[in-house]
């Protein structure tokens, strides 16, 4: 690497799923909320930033060719999976262009595999956690050709040597400029959906105190932002037309006091009559919630609130996590339901020396809470072992899965599929099929797109589906498939 006196950094959103799912709608409402957070810091630093979208900037390579040699630094973040090898494709794009141009990697994925990352050609430096100061450093110190080794939270090579600095402490978040939205379009990163919902994302807090074993954000410190940082956060998506927001926080329901100001400073502002929100939150905080608490919640907009399920086998979630049990998921919808307070469950299969049982508890707990609510939401995806958590050491331990050899490898995971080699194709089949009936049994107001007249008798259908346990044969979703089929091809005609 050379240092360089340029004063511009492109900052490069990958891909986070695999193509087919590219198209999405929901998936590319997502805003780059990473590369938002770094902006402030680099421009207070005298740099300028521009943000390239994956999801929106298509032409990413005549944007970086326009703009290549005008740039200080190209960074990168990561997550496991398509994000990896969408992020190296741009990384070696760069370097066919300017070699010299260094290329700085972020995120969980480059945090935790970092010696790995930095042993591929095309990146240069990893910064590992929060990166708001380290990457400003590290600017700062290629300008002025200081060694990097004097920087915490980096790993990096010099010459043909891997170097590793220590950690750096986490800090909080508030001391740090607020996104730096005028770097994106708002508008495309606003989802429409029935009603006349127009839904935006944002996050207000880093951290999670509980211990997961597969979770990269478990066991760490929180930090959360100011009640005034978080409203005029709220405010700005009001303003660009959004009537729903999502909080990505891992854990937003921390701290009973900060709720509750939370919530009467939405109230004093009248913001509650402007826009619902969405929070997630375990099992076990919503069960210790009062009535008080559920019912301030609800006036001040909170519609819905996302559960880690996990698990429907008591046993499993007592191995992997101290954040719930099956009952205190449970007793949660019951108590959010009463307050009108919808949920989102995220259950999680195809855990490695999972119980023989996991998989049909997990279906099973699923029909409950569908049973408790109705209208509750589910998600299920299968156990990908993310680099340095606890069920990639046991999953290796246990041969279910190779260990990627290079940092390219990690590309290959994906949530939609199973991950591990124990799981077999019958067990695949049973979670998607599951799926598809629940979907069935319980649709949303679009639903399937199905006739009227078809509506009900595919609906029962599922039902006593779910009720028998009974997936083999599905000869109705092979009909709705070739529905769907015909009606593709027409409207391509």
């Amino acid at each position: 690497m050379s240092a360089v006196a340029k004063r511009e950094v492109l900052l490069y959103a990958p891909h986070t799923v695999v193509p087919e799912g590219q198209s999405s709608a929901a998936y590319r409402a997502k805003p780059p909320l990473s590369h938002l957070a770094l902006a402030g810091p680099l421009r207070d630093a005298g740099y300028g930033v521009r943000i390239v979208d994956a999801k929106w900037d298509r032409d990413w390579r005549r944007t970086i060719r326009e703009s290549v040699d005008r740039l200080a630094c190209v960074g990168i973040t990561s997550l496991t999976g398509e994000a990896v090898l969408d992020g190296l494709r741009v990384s070696a794009f760069v370097k066919s262009l300017r070699p010299d141009l260094p290329v700085v990697w972020g995120g969980w994925q480059a945090t935790f595999a970092a010696a790995q990352a930095v042993e591929d050609p095309r990146v240069d430096v990893v910064v590992r956690g929060v990166g708001e100061r380290a990457f400003v450093e590290v600017l700062q110190a290629l300008e002025t050709r200081e060694s990097l080794q004097k920087i915490a939270g980096l790993n990096f090579r010099e010459g043909a040597k891997p170097v590793a600095t220590p950690d750096r402490p986490p800090e909080g978040i508030d001391q740090f400029p607020p996104p730096a939205y005028d770097l994106i379009e708002p508008g495309r990163y606003i989802l429409s959906g029935p009603g006349g919902v127009r839904m935006a994302g944002t996050i207000f807090s880093r951290g999670c105190p509980f211990a997961c074993d597969f979770c990269l954000d478990s066991k760490s410190r929180w930090f959360g932002l100011s009640i005034d940082r978080m409203l005029a956060d709220i405010e700005f998506w009001i303003d660009h037309g959004a009537n729903h927001i999502r909080f990505y926080d891992g854990n937003f329901f921390l701290g009973r006091q900060r709720i509750v100001d939370f919530c009467r400073a939405i109230l004093a502002r009248g913001l509650e009559s402007k826009f619902r929100w969405q929070a997630t939150a375990v099992g076990n905080r919503i069960v210790q919630m009062d009535d008080e608490l559920l019912a301030l919640l609800k006036l001040a907009g909170l519609e819905q609130v996302a559960i880690g399920a996990e698990s429907g086998s008591d046993v499993l979630l007592s191995r992997i996590t101290n954040k719930t049990t099956v009952e205190n998921t449970l007793e949660a919808i019951r108590r959010l339901t009463r307050h009108g307070i919808n949920q989102y469950l995220f259950f999680m299969v195809g855990y490695p020396d999972e119980p023989e049982d996991a998989l049909e508890l997990t279906l099973d707990m699923a029909l409950q809470a569908k049973g408790l609510n109705p209208d509750v939401e589910l998600f299920m995806n299968f156990t990908t072992p993310l680099p340095g958590s606890e069920v990639f050491r046991i999953a290796v331990e246990r041969g279910c899965v190779e260990a990627p050899r290079v940092f390219e490898d990690w590309g290959r995971f994906d949530y939609t599929r199973p991950n591990l080699l124990p799981i077999s194709r019958g067990y695949e089949r049973r979670v998607k099929r599951f799926q598809r009936f629940l979907g069935l049994a319980f649709p949303p107001p679009a639903g399937e797109g199905l006739a009227a007249g078809l509506k009900r008798p595919v609906r029962e259908v599922a039902r006593w589906r779910l009720r028998r346990k009974h997936y083999g044969y599905p000869v109705e979703l092979a009909a709705i498939d070739a529905l769907h089929a015909v009606r593709r091809i027409g409207r391509e005609w």
